[in-house]
């Protein structure tokens, strides 16, 4: 074998058998108290508090960690939910209502009406309406959201936990409370 090709197989098995952090409670200080994790990879950022989680989706991210990210929240806590306004014609709105949003509010604007959606993530037909949604969006670029939740601490760490198998899932920053 080419002695370029032994080297190259050494370096790799070095970095493979490195030491390196396993899982989020390897980074985080217990004995003090969490104010807020970000976690993430290339394509997906997550600033999560126990209040709310503002998600990050780049414009290439697939439809699969899309659904893999929303699905996740969807299976440790059945409180999340997100708040959607869209702005359609009336005859519109209980096209939503069908998918399962729950219509908060509605009101005349320019261009139709504007309607304030709540997107319960414990219900499966109105989650898989809404990842399709955030999946046609990508296609005009990067893209925000805002979940809320009532959540905890060992929460935040069961969705690290769960979402370490997608590509280069990592903790990137810890605030704890008395760093403020």
């Amino acid at each position: 074998m080419n002695s370029k090709i032994l080297i190259y197989l050494a370096c790799i098995n070095m970095l493979m058998s490195e030491n390196l952090p396993g899982s989020i409670e390897d980074i985080i200080e217990r004995s003090r108290d969490i104010l807020s994790i970000e976690m993430g990879c290339d394509d997906v950022h997550l600033h999560c508090t126990t209040g709310k989680i503002r998600l990050w989706f780049g414009r290439l991210t697939s439809h699969d960690v899309v659904a893999a990210v929303l699905q996740c929240f969807a299976k440790i806590d059945s409180t999340f939910n997100h708040e959607k306004e869209i702005i359609c014609d009336y005859d519109r709105i209980p096209v939503y209502e069908n998918h399962d949003y729950t219509l908060m509010s509605y009101g005349k604007t320019d261009g139709g009406y504007r309607a304030l959606f709540n997107i319960q993530f414990s219900k499966q037909y109105a989650l898989n309406h809404f990842i399709e949604s955030i999946v046609r969006e990508l296609r005009n670029g990067d893209l925000d959201k805002t979940i809320h939740w009532n959540g905890s601490i060992d929460r935040i760490i069961l969705i690290g936990n769960e979402l370490e198998s997608l590509d280069s899932w990592n903790i990137s920053k810890v605030e704890y409370k008395d760093e403020k």
